[in-house]
């Protein structure tokens, strides 16, 4: 199946560096951006692969970290309000 993509209003200096990459990998403008938007979407990244729990844990860790010591999370909502 082929499927057609318009990008408007692309900033020139992104259409010059992607120019330039094409040339440099000797392939078009469309098959540079299609190689692109492929490696950005593929199943192994990050934000698109299953994760396990640990995975998920860690992604967390670093917002969790922010309350650490500082109570619940309701607890910590009713301080915000100014609630006893």
């Amino acid at each position: 199946m082929s499927t057609t993509l318009t990008i408007r209003n692309l900033d020139a200096e992104v259409k010059r560096k992607l120019r330039i990459r094409a040339a440099s990998h000797q392939t078009s403008m469309e098959a540079e951006a299609r190689d692109i938007l492929r490696r950005a979407v593929e199943d192994d990244h990050p934000l698109t692969r299953p994760s396990t729990p640990a995975e998920l844990r860690d992604r967390l860790r670093h917002v969790t970290g922010v309350w650490k010591g500082q109570g619940t999370t309701d607890e910590l909502i009713h301080l915000t309000r100014g609630e006893n």
